[in-house]
């Protein structure tokens, strides 16, 4: 039954394709310095990365906002607004591990003209601790126990104890948050509403000159930019929630880039004249999460039933089209802490009508499930704007779970709704869900996990939307943050994707290679695996 439904999906999404092709017109090139994209995941709440909760926000940030230090797409830590990132080898990094020393690059500045100095990155911690601010994590930051500024180059943090990561969480990669200017904020109790959120001035090699609400956001070279005016004059963000529509632009050339292509459209992109298609595998795990907290998905063995039928590899297929890889747990292939031992999920319903079955869940009527006379039946909420392929995911997965005797229903929501901060009324942070389809990054180099299973992290505190607290695994993720060698932080990890896979807040789907589709003349982008596809954006050129 799963496998004719898929079938007859396939043939409506390429015949939905051929039509949109067959009534394209002729390509019409931009101006010869305009790089129009689109992609990502639909339109921003605000500008502000440190008050988001969206990763494409995070990731096209780098457009005009600035970090401490970026990750490559080597995926390894490279300096930005400080000229070098710290280590114990380099002396950025004391012997207890306690002390971290940034020296910032002198000369950048503001865009509007204001240096750019050590005083920034004070308030910009500030900002992020202020208790008063909507900030979806702290992570990180709260390990510092003080801060100073010395002249206008020099910043000295003091961390409570050593703290593994903390050059990719600290305005890096994995913070979540970007440098913010003293000058112009420091005047608000808190920057929740502040007009500076949308349109913010920061340190990139773009500003944002207008954003012009479900339509576009346009950004213009930064004359003043350190390391130099772009090459390419306007990069404009055009928000087009569906992903036929952004194949059928990128076809007629209305944008240049579709970035984060749905991969349901991968064969149709590959037809298209003068368009390259690359796939990056980056930290990007599909999953199916669970509301641990939810009086019915409480229960670990109606979880470990719902993994067993979950035909992965038909989904996989479906959902692909051979750009995902297997994954069972929530570090990814390509990370120095992924554990190949870890025990795959499998595939067998059988298995699971027997869990089941133990459970008291029994056979009903129309095949549902019931137990004490109340019916299995399940909500699955999802975003289309927000993860890609979404709607014909749901609909597999209700499938499989239609075979085991669960009713499931799907709930389609915005992606504002989907993954605002619960203070701003998220569906995920909130816990008002069930089951939830979601893709989530492990934004940065570091493999720590504290940031979405920790059970400190639990909302308002951070993105544990599955509300999970395991204490094994959270020991095992806070040692591995205590210490600077990495084969006991390897270790650790193993831990706590062993617990993941036992217990199941998620039932990882697959791990992304992420399909980036852009016509040949657009030259030099090279994603980082472990951070922003824009990291790189100021070497882009335009043929």
């Amino acid at each position: 039954m799963a496998r004719s439904l898929l079938t007859r999906l396939a043939v409506t999404a390429t015949l939905a394709c051929l039509c949109a092709c067959a009534s394209s017109k002729p390509a019409t090139p931009h101006a010869a310095k305009t790089l129009v994209f689109t992609g990502l995941a639909g339109e921003p709440d605000n500008l502000n990365p440190m008050l988001s909760g969206s990763a494409d926000l995070d990731s096209f940030s780098r457009l005009y906002m600035s970090y401490l230090v970026d990750s490559d797409d080597h995926g390894q830590l490279v300096p930005e607004i400080a000229d070098r990132v710290p280590t114990q080898a380099n002396g950025g990094i004391s012997a207890d591990g306690k002390t971290v020393v940034y020296h910032i690059r002198h000369g950048v500045r503001w865009q509007d003209g204001a240096a750019l100095t050590a005083r920034d990155i004070v308030f910009s911690l500030e900002a992020v601790l202020n208790p008063a601010n909507n900030v979806v994590t702290r992570v990180g930051y709260s390990e510092v126990a003080s801060i100073a500024a010395h002249g206008d180059d020099l910043v000295t943090v003091r961390l409570k104890e050593p703290f593994a990561p903390f050059t990719a969480y600290f305005f890096g990669p994995q913070g979540g948050a970007a440098l913010l200017p003293q000058h112009l904020l420091a005047r608000y109790p808190n920057l929740n509403r502040v007009t500076y959120n949308q349109a913010p001035i920061g340190a990139g090699p773009y500003r944002v000159v207008k954003w012009r609400h479900a339509d576009s956001i346009t950004f213009v070279a930064n004359p003043a930019y350190w390391r130099g005016k772009p090459s390419i004059d306007k990069i404009v963000y055009r928000i087009v929630p569906a992903p036929n529509t952004r194949l059928q632009q990128l076809q007629t050339g209305e944008v240049d880039a579709y970035f984060d292509v749905d991969p349901q459209l991968l064969p149709q992109l590959r037809a298209v004249p003068g368009v390259h298609v690359a796939l990056t595998p980056v930290n990007d795990i599909h999953v199916l999460q669970f509301n641990v907290r939810d009086p019915i998905l409480a229960d670990a063995q109606l979880r470990r039933a719902i993994s067993l039928a979950i035909d992965r590899p038909q989904l996989l297929a479906a959902a692909t089209h051979g750009s995902g890889v297997t994954v069972d747990a929530d570090q990814p292939r390509n990370g120095w802490a992924y554990d190949p031992s870890v025990p795959p999920l499998r595939y067998d319903v059988a298995a699971a009508k027997r869990l089941l079955d133990a459970d008291g869940w029994k056979a009903g009527p129309g095949g549902i499930r019931t137990k004490d006379g109340h019916p299995l039946d399940l909500t699955l909420t999802i975003s289309p704007q927000s993860t890609n392929g979404s709607t014909l995911v749901a609909t597999i997965l209700q499938a499989n779970l239609r075979t085991l005797g669960v009713d499931v229903t799907i709930k389609t929501v915005t992606p504002t709704l989907f993954v605002a901060p619960a203070a701003s009324g998220g569906l995920l942070a909130a816990g008002k869900y069930q089951l939830a389809y979601n893709a989530w990054w492990v934004i940065g180099p570091d493999p720590d996990d504290t940031w979405n299973f920790g059970c400190a992290e639990i909302p308002p505190n951070g993105y544990n939307y599955y509300f999970w607290c395991d204490h094994r695994a959270d020991t095992a993720m806070y040692a591995a943050l205590r210490t600077y060698d990495r084969k006991q932080r390897i270790a650790d990890y193993a831990v706590v994707q062993r617990r993941i896979v036992d217990d199941l807040p998620i039932v990882a789907l697959w791990q992304v290679r992420m399909p980036n589709a852009y016509r040949t003349r657009l030259h030099g982008v090279s994603p980082s695996p472990f951070g922003s596809m824009f990291w790189n954006a100021w070497t882009w050129t335009l043929d």
